[in-house]
């Protein structure tokens, strides 16, 4: 694992999970491109590449952890992490701009997600906006939104190229929407900020060994948190029956939940913001004739767990035990400790019907849809998780024999593992959160003020409140030159179109299932069309297949 640094993917990182979530960009001659990796304690490093697009020849990399000698390296305490340590990618997509010449990302977190003692220190260019410039891959500047991250609060979606009008002087600028609920505003080229940004003590102490949290984070002065970053008391799911209100008023007092940089704990942390933001990978809408950003966003609080890990491999471990070991290590954080899954991961509970121990072995290897493949283990720890997840009785207790020589195993191996990152929710599975679970935000970046904000759908689970809920909602807007903005994205399936300078709600209608995606208006013989993919499937919605189109009025 020590040359991991090659322009191309490379031998060297040939089993860990590699893809793309999101399309390159094409500038002049070059096709640039950033990846999805794995999230657990093996992964790849999220290198920035650029591609010859007639020859498919690698043309330049930026490493995004950095090698001896580049800028950010002294940021990692450890000078041998960048050997091992992978992420800090670019998933959710580019942003360019032409005439400059120069390339943005927005990178994710560096592994593991929630757990930084084996990567102390500030860890660039994780959590960053970069810029690039496109031809060469050269650094032209960075910001760091945040600092060592523990939180998986990966920058979601590309930076959105925007000009503000600030005290008559006009600015090319870039803004990055969060996940906690923050907007950035910096300008294209030299990244000096369009509203003041300052660094704000916030809690560090941990009590896993060996975390090092940073002492400070950056907020933004404007423009103002598009949702809420902490749940008090007073948040708590007041509308539900008392005997689930006080159910969950013990839970909460039970975590850490007083600020939004807690860090996870064996305690328990409440994770608000949580890992779905805030803003999400579709990002914003942004308005060129008013200067105004469009945000949907997520108020869902996320609880994380940390427990000791026991690494040590026992004498004659059967397969079972194997199993179990290498399971808490690869697979609860997303399906739980007792494999009855979360609200984005499904449950592995009489999963044996549906598969072999063949196939199993093949989809551990592989992955499908949003479980990574596993390509890093042998063959011996597939077959030990499969015989424990399929309880294959009569395997489960033969004898574990791993002949692999995996020198660079003790870096991997991590004193703590997360015992299944679930939703805050009731025991019904409603949110115990006070609503709104789902907002959409108009802020003028001219003066980062707060044009109209309001909630974003209609609960269908929820009976207990006539007023709007919002819902936890996964695509953005579009802005149509008439004025209109159209979303859906909301668990209710309903397709919306608000007036974009007051919010009012002018049109909306039930989708065949819902569309967490984002619109796309086109024009054909001269009328107006406005599309949707309609997906459904998460937040336990009906899946579907179809794709929608609408027919605008003409304007008179």
């Amino acid at each position: 694992m020590h040359n991991r640094r090659l322009v191309a993917v490379g031998s060297d990182v040939k089993k860990l999970f590699v893809t793309a979530t999101s399309p390159g960009i094409i500038y002049k001659d070059l096709l640039i491109t950033g990846t999805r990796v794995h999230e657990g304690s093996q992964a790849a490093p999220g290198h920035i590449r650029a591609y010859d697009i007639r020859t498919g020849k690698p043309k330049w990399i930026f490493h995004t952890i950095p090698l001896p000698g580049e800028k950010g390296f002294e940021t990692w305490e450890d000078p041998d992490a960048y050997k091992y340590i992978g992420g800090a990618n670019a998933w959710g997509g580019l942003t360019l701009d032409n005439k400059r010449g120069i390339v943005f990302a927005c990178t994710g977190s560096a592994n593991y997600d929630f757990y930084g003692g084996k990567r102390k220190g500030n860890n660039l260019f994780a959590n960053c906006v970069l810029a690039l410039d496109a031809a060469t891959g050269k650094y032209i500047w960075h910001f760091q939104y945040i600092h060592h991250d523990v939180w998986d609060r990966d920058l979601p979606a590309p930076p959105v190229l925007v000009t503000i009008n600030k005290e008559g002087k006009k600015i090319d600028a870039v803004a990055i929407t969060t996940k906690t609920g923050n907007v950035f505003v910096l300008d294209r080229e030299n990244g000096k900020p369009g509203y003041d940004i300052v660094e704000k003590s916030v809690p560090t102490n941990s009590d896993l060994i060996g975390e090092q949290l940073s002492p400070t984070q950056p907020y933004p002065v404007k423009p103002a948190p598009f949702m809420r970053q902490v749940i008090t008391e007073k948040d708590l799911n007041h509308l539900l029956p008392d005997s689930s209100y006080q159910e969950i008023k013990k839970r909460w007092a039970s975590l850490r939940n007083d600020h939004m940089f807690n860090p996870p704990s064996l305690q328990g942390t409440l994770e608000f913001p949580g890992l779905d933001g805030g803003a999400e990978w579709a990002g914003p809408s942004y308005d060129p004739q008013t200067g105004i950003l469009y945000i949907n966003s997520n108020e869902v609080g996320w609880i994380v767990k940390a427990v000791e890990s026991k690494n040590e491999t026992a004498l004659n471990e059967n397969l079972g035990q194997a199993g179990k070991r290498l399971y808490q290590v690869n697979c609860v954080v997303c399906h739980g400790p007792d494999r009855e899954g979360s609200s984005n991961s499904p449950s592995l509970k009489k999963i044996q019907n549906k598969y072999s121990a063949a196939s199993f072995d093949t989809l551990i290897l592989t992955g499908r849809r949003m479980m990574p493949g596993f390509g890093q283990l042998t063959t011996a720890e597939r077959k030990a998780i499969t015989s424990f997840i399929l309880d294959i009785a009569g395997e489960k207790k033969k004898i574990f024999k791993d002949s692999s020589n995996k020198k660079d195993d003790a870096w991997f191996k991590l004193p703590y593992y997360m015992s299944g990152i679930s939703k805050f929710l009731t025991k019904e599975g409603l949110s115990a959160i006070a609503p709104p679970w789902g907002t959409i935000n108009a802020i003028d970046l001219n003066t980062g003020e707060y044009v109209w904000r309001k909630p974003l759908g209609q609960d269908p689970d929820f009976h207990f409140s006539n007023e709007p809920t919002g819902t936890e909602n996964y695509g953005a807007s579009v802005i149509t030159a008439g004025g209109l903005v159209f979303i859906a994205a909301t668990k209710d399936g309903k397709f919306r179109a608000f007036n974009k300078m007051n919010g009012k709600l002018l049109w909306e209608t039930k989708l065949p299932v819902p569309g967490y995606a984002t619109p796309s208006t086109y024009e054909l013989n001269g009328k107006q069309y406005i599309v949707i993919a309609c997906g459904g499937g998460k937040l336990k919605t009906k899946s579907g297949d179809s794709y929608v189109a609408f027919s605008l009025p003409a304007n008179k």
